[in-house]
């Protein structure tokens, strides 16, 4: 995918989301119903099918961190199972 093309389509789930939030807080202030329900129908599209476009970067790092996490983590239960950690 080119850059441009890119940023049109995170533009467009931006703007689909702020659509969203538009409708929660008209929803919120004016008690219709319809409001709500279109909020919801909007979140939950932009939820499966914006999200990897929006939250790629952030995605990306998450599991960098959680496989870091990982790693030290099978490290230290090595470690401890074989009863040699101050031991040289």
């Amino acid at each position: 995918m080119t850059k441009k093309s890119s940023n049109r389509e995170k533009t467009k789930w931006l703007f689909l989301l702020f659509i969203a939030i538009l409708c929660f807080v008209l929803a919120f202030s004016t008690q219709q119903l319809i409001f709500n329900f279109i909020a919801i129908a909007l979140a939950v599209y932009i939820y499966k099918y914006g999200n990897p476009i929006l939250f790629k970067e952030y995605d990306e790092r998450r599991k960098n961190k959680y496989e870091e996490a990982m790693q030290v983590r099978k490290a230290a239960q090595t470690a401890i199972s074989s009863k040699r950690i101050f031991k040289k």
